[in-house]
């Protein structure tokens, strides 16, 4: 699919209006909606200053612990943590493979996309990246800066929404639920990487643990964004959005035992298909 014919699935947030290759502002209201270096400002305008503060913290906290460098961009440092992060997200893009072989037409929505790193995993799907800080496109995808609970998509536009490690950062019903509204009847909601326990005891205490890494690291109002879920509420809210249920694990054996060890989240997947609004 070509960028270019992507940017009619989206929806200025103010006046409705699809967004045009190379226009730097809406045709509709005359909203700036171009970012500097490249990709689309879609925010809403509610959402915005939430944004802009949560934005500039977080990222700060990422160059601190060494996950961007400077500029924003995810490093290549070898980390334990970049290795999964890119085996769980192969395995979904590995899924939407075996589900549409041929993939011509068919639009993923990346959404948490970070610096789009996962994007080229999709080749042969267009690709939506959708993320709420400002990133600079990487080629792959059209990037958009949108909140996920709001994204500027029109209804029943896109095949697949894929969230990495992102969705743990709203509530869980509402980010199900706005997925669920983009996805075209028959199409997938794939979540892998966020944390998910096994009952609301381990929850509670993992987000415990969270709130004090992000006091220790100067950062404690971050903590209001962490959204662990438990294993039970994953399948209920899946359930409960409009989709069947295809699959939904954590994982076990040797790498669940060491990552205990290591307080760390166990690694997750869930696969839904939207069978009803």
């Amino acid at each position: 699919v070509e960028l270019a014919s992507l940017y009619g699935l989206l929806a200025c947030p103010r006046c409705g209006a699809s967004p045009r290759p190379g226009v730097d502002a809406c045709d509709g209201c005359g909203r700036l909606i171009r970012i500097v270096g490249g990709g689309l400002d879609l925010l809403d305008d509610e959402s915005r200053p939430d944004a802009d503060a949560f934005a500039e913290r977080y990222r700060a906290l990422r160059l601190s612990e060494g996950w961007v460098d400077p500029t924003g961009h995810t490093r290549n440092s070898g980390r334990p943590e970049h290795w999964r992060r890119l085996a769980s997200a192969s395995r979904a893009a590995a899924i939407l493979a075996r589900e549409w072989p041929n993939p011509a037409g068919r639009v993923v929505a990346d959404i948490g996309s970070g610096t789009g790193w996962a994007d080229a995993l999709f080749a042969g799907f267009g690709v939506i990246a959708f993320d709420i800080l400002p990133i600079v496109p990487t080629g792959s995808a059209l990037t958009v800066r949108a909140e996920m609970r709001r994204l500027p998509l029109r209804d029943s536009t896109v095949d697949a929404a894929f969230f990495s490690a992102s969705i743990h950062y709203v509530p869980l019903a509402e980010a199900v639920r706005e997925a669920a509204r983009a996805l075209r009847h028959g199409g997938l909601l794939l979540v892998v990487g966020s944390p998910v326990y096994g009952d609301d005891g381990s929850r509670a205490r993992a987000a415990g643990r969270t709130a004090s890494y992000y006091a220790a690291a100067g950062y404690p109002e971050l903590a209001a964004r962490y959204h662990p879920s438990s294993i039970g509420d994953l399948r209920s809210v899946i359930v409960d959005s409009g989709f069947d249920l295809v699959a939904v694990r954590t994982e076990g054996g040797v790498g669940a035992l060491w990552r205990h060890a290591m307080g760390r989240p166990p690694v997750s997947l869930a696969v839904g298909r939207r069978i009803r609004p």
